[in-house]
């Protein structure tokens, strides 16, 4: 293809970029021309325009683009016709890796503009030349055939340009040899330390993204990037200086921010790094320390620290805020037991500082854990301290009332802190959060050092029309907001069946038990091929159980997957394989899975997904804004629900020509105030509320169809 046949305007920098834009996506341009089943649809079209014309003026765009819409194309056109540097950020590796192999070369050859592309993935994406030498110098392997996929990662390591594990798929990406030739930010031993860092991959792939014009990331990498330039006071993070950043699948950033602005450590983490610290001082400094006494007070501490936790009724599977802790000061003894056994393994590697690279690595990370040990030491204290207090509370308010008006403070202590403590208790141990409450001032600050354009983009970034929830809590104010539809006809595509049943009880096994009941029929006029999306992990192990019996009872005409058989990819993929199969999960697969085709028809939602009543930073936020005269069902609960439930929804219909059926066993959609949002923000499928006509579509599809059409 040569340029002139097109248009040269194209490519000429001296027309505006928002006309050179849309003549790329003209019907005659050069995507039409080269990229292979591209079709001008008239959203992608609006949308890179207006990603256009942030670049030219340095804005925000907020843009909700339905499944379909072709938002990758929509917002990379611009930044390559303007020769601008972009750095994208995505949810996740396989959306990277997506870009990265199929959508900027095909973009890049159809505008015939060479730029250059870099992927960064985080550091544990790539084999470690020194722990890879370790490993096999040592032996300690967890499986028995571990040496042999050994020494398929030495060959791979050997001529890999980039050591990302992803191209070495005769290793399976949850194979427990990874975590043993892979670094993390804690263990990886960095440029002082480390014999191999000039061949390191993960040193080489930052070097390259500093070079690039184009970078791929994911959230979580790219706020580490943003932190360390605002904590380094400089331009220097593992990123360039970006003229557009992209946001992609951007609902997931605020919960992902969440997590990256709190601190968090648990028991299971102390007791891991004073194992570690035994390991290496036996075998690298056996002289120094009496590790195997520190490690055994360590681990007794630990163990107790959590029988004290049973003691005043903390149950495996609780999130629960410290303040709604009965007895929340009687872990105090108990913990700071478990902190001095815990200091004291940090004096003993300290005082062998210089004896090994790896110790003195190790002793980095032990220093952060006593700082976050210490800061929730400062909490049990004022906590207890609290308590104390309380006796005299009557009285200090006597004397205010006597005495007139309340000093300053009065009251202060009414308001809403500035983070959520928090503890979590798992099979592992106990994990202690600080999460603050709000972090839109800190991405407030990080996007205005970066300057340059913003486009925020998901297909489910919306509540009822509104984009209030999401630009409150990232701190985006004045911006271009847009909606584009999905181009996929959903009245004619899918049907959803909401069914007549009781609304959810408060037994989960009970709810279920009546979804399948009712959806058991669907599942076989479907040949399976069905995905149940639940909302919590008991209720995707209730709904497995009922499958399986209903399975066993009828010969097992239907392959059953079920959240955490195995990695959700590989489940996935022998969903995909088996082609009539019915897949159980819970809450991460309402989002980032695409089956296209007819391996999936149906989709059934157990309810509504809002947040449990019980989550101790959804709870701290409704008070704050229950606190400031304002409903939080209204502003974080129903918005949430419903941006989580168009993600579950999405599921259903990725390509023109996918057929299928939504099933949502909820009637507070019909019963409740709030079931108009729910229902205006889902597809515009075809509804019925019965049975009969909800098998049609399966059993009987063009008598289905007839009376669909709408006036």
């Amino acid at each position: 293809m040569v340029a002139a046949e097109i248009n040269p305007r194209l490519w000429d920098a001296s027309t505006p970029l928002v006309e050179r834009v849309a003549l790329a996506f003209d019907e005659k341009g050069p995507l039409t021309k080269a990229v292979k089943g591209f079709c001008v649809r008239e959203g992608q079209r609006e949308f890179a325009v207006e990603a256009a014309r942030a670049v030219e003026e340095k804005t925000i765009l907020v843009a909700e683009a339905g499944t379909g819409t072709g938002k990758t194309f929509a917002y990379l056109t611009p930044a390559l016709l303007a020769g601008a540097t972009c750095v994208i950020s995505t949810a996740g590796k396989s959306l990277q890796d997506q870009l990265c192999a199929k959508d900027l070369p095909a973009l890049r050859d159809a505008l015939g503009v060479p730029v250059k592309v870099a992927l960064l993935k985080g550091r544990a994406n790539y084999v470690c030349h020194f722990r890879l030498e370790l490993t096999a110098s040592e032996g300690r392997l967890p499986e028995q055939d571990s040496y042999l996929k050994l020494r398929k990662i030495q060959r791979f390591a050997a001529v890999s340009r980039t050591g990302d594990r992803a191209e070495l798929p005769d290793v399976p990406e949850d194979d427990r040899l990874w975590p043993l030739v892979t670094s993390t930010r804690e263990n990886c031993l960095g440029k002082d330390r480390c014999p191999n860092y000039d061949d390191c991959f993960v040193k080489k792939a930052r070097e390259d993204a500093m070079q690039s014009q184009v970078v791929v990331v994911n959230h979580h990498l790219y706020l580490s990037s943003m932190a360390l330039k605002r904590e380094s006071d400089a331009i220097d993070g593992m990123l360039p200086q970006a003229a557009l950043t992209v946001i992609d699948e951007a609902h997931q950033l605020p919960g992902i921010a969440s997590s990256f602005f709190g601190t968090s450590f648990s028991t299971y983490d102390v007791e891991n790094v004073s194992m570690e610290a035994r390991r290496l001082g036996r075998t690298k400094c056996n002289d120094g320390a009496e590790w195997e006494i520190l490690y055994d007070r360590v681990l007794k501490a630990g163990r107790e620290f959590r029988l004290d936790a049973q003691r005043i009724g903390l149950a495996e599977g609780e999130r629960l805020d410290v303040d709604e802790i009965e007895g929340f000061g009687e872990l105090y003894p108990g913990f700071e037991r478990l902190r001095a056994a815990f200091a004291a393994m940090g004096e003993a590697m300290r005082a062998n500082e210089g004896r090994d690279n790896e110790l003195d690595t190790l002793a980095e990370r032990h220093a952060e854990l006593m700082e976050q040990m210490e800061a929730w030491t400062a909490i049990f204290v004022k906590c207890r301290n609290g308590a104390a207090d309380e006796a005299s509370e009557g009285e200090a308010a006597g004397d205010a009332e006597v005495g007139g008006e309340a000093g300053p403070e009065a009251g202060a202590a009414s308001g809403a802190d500035a983070e959520v403590r928090w503890l979590e208790v798992s099979q592992h141990g106990i994990r202690f959060n600080l999460t603050p409450l709000s972090f839109a001032e800190e991405f407030r600050e990080m996007r205005e050092r970066e300057g340059g354009a913003w486009v925020f983009t998901s297909a489910t970034l919306s509540s009822a029309g509104r984009f209030d929830l999401f630009k409150q809590r990232l701190g985006i104010g004045e911006c271009v907001e847009r909606t584009w539809e999905s181009p996929f006809n959903y009245w004619e595509q899918g049907c959803f069946y909401l069914p007549q049943m009781p609304p959810p009880a408060n037994n989960t096994a009970v709810h279920t038990h009546n979804v399948i009941e009712k959806v058991w029929p669907l599942i076989n006029a479907a040949g399976g091929r069905t995905f149940v999306l639940c909302t919590s992990l008991a209720a995707v192990r209730a709904a497995a159980d009922e499958l399986q019996a209903r399975l066993e009872a009828n010969g097992n005409p239907y392959p059953l997957f079920v959240q955490g058989d195995g990695p959700k990819m590989r489940l996935i993929e022998e969903f995909r394989a088996h082609g009539n199969a019915v897949l159980v999960g819970s809450m991460s697969f309402w989002e980032g899975v695409d089956v296209k085709g007819e391996a999936l028809s149906l989709v059934v939602i157990d309810k509504i997904p809002f947040a449990p009543p019980n989550d101790p930073v959804m709870m701290a936020r409704s008070c704050a804004v229950e606190a400031s005269g304002r409903r939080p069902f209204d502003e974080i609960t129903l918005p949430e629900a419903v941006i989580t439930l168009k993600q579950g929804a999405g599921r259903l219909i990725r390509s023109e020509g996918d057929r299928g059926m939504l099933v949502i066993c909820d009637p507070r959609i019909l019963n409740k105030g709030y079931g108009k949002v729910v229902r205006d923000s889902l597809p515009d499928f075809y509804c019925t509320r019965r049975e009969e006509k909800a098998l049609e579509f399966f059993l009987n599809p063009e008598r289905f169809r007839e009376g669909l059409y709408r006036g």
